[in-house]
């Protein structure tokens, strides 16, 4: 995703950790005109998971020096 800033990947990873806490309470939550539920939490986790990475990498990155982010899920 070219153009995406540390503030707009805060932003994302904020919009799903809100969405994950309303689906673990057992809410619907709307984004982008979808409705996530209960079945959706697998899409939600892995959606964090990404916007995680997309934010430490870009924080670490300010330095100068550039990481490789590794994924030890299934």
């Amino acid at each position: 995703m070219a153009g995406i800033n540390l503030a707009t990947a805060q932003a994302h990873l904020d919009a799903w950790l809100s969405a994950n806490i309303a689906v673990a309470k057992g809410k619907s939550y709307s984004m982008n005109g979808r409705s996530l539920t209960l079945a959706d939490v697998n899409e939600i986790q892995g959606q964090i998971q990404y916007w995680e990475r997309r934010v430490v990498a870009m924080q670490n990155n300010s330095g100068g020096t550039d990481y490789t982010l590794a994924d030890f899920s299934e």
